[in-house]
């Protein structure tokens, strides 16, 4: 199982980003990817700074990867850094087997 997680981090408000919050749900769908969580992060330890994670499954590494390069996806991305200024972190990351 393998996971994407995606971090902001700056306090942009989800109203500003709404365009990119109604629309990514369904570039999952293709690649059978689904969104975990979304939400600001509770500090447990250190000093993050994300004010926003989301953590997404997907089956393979592959499917993970194709969704990223998707142009559907990647339309999103534009739109999203636009939105923000700035690019987010985006990692990879191989799950625990179920």
């Amino acid at each position: 199982m393998h996971y994407v997680i995606f971090t902001r981090t700056d306090q942009t408000p989800d109203a500003e980003l709404g365009h990119y919050l109604a629309n990514v749900g369904a570039t999952l769908d293709p690649f059978y990817g689904r969104l975990l969580t979304f939400g600001e992060p509770e500090r447990l330890e250190g000093e993050t700074r994300y004010t926003r994670t989301a953590l997404l499954e997907f089956p393979t590494e592959d499917d993970a990867r194709a969704w990223y390069r998707s142009p559907a996806y990647q339309e999103l991305v534009h739109w999203r850094t636009q939105a923000l200024g700035h690019s987010v972190d985006i990692n990879l990351l191989t799950g625990a087997a179920a």
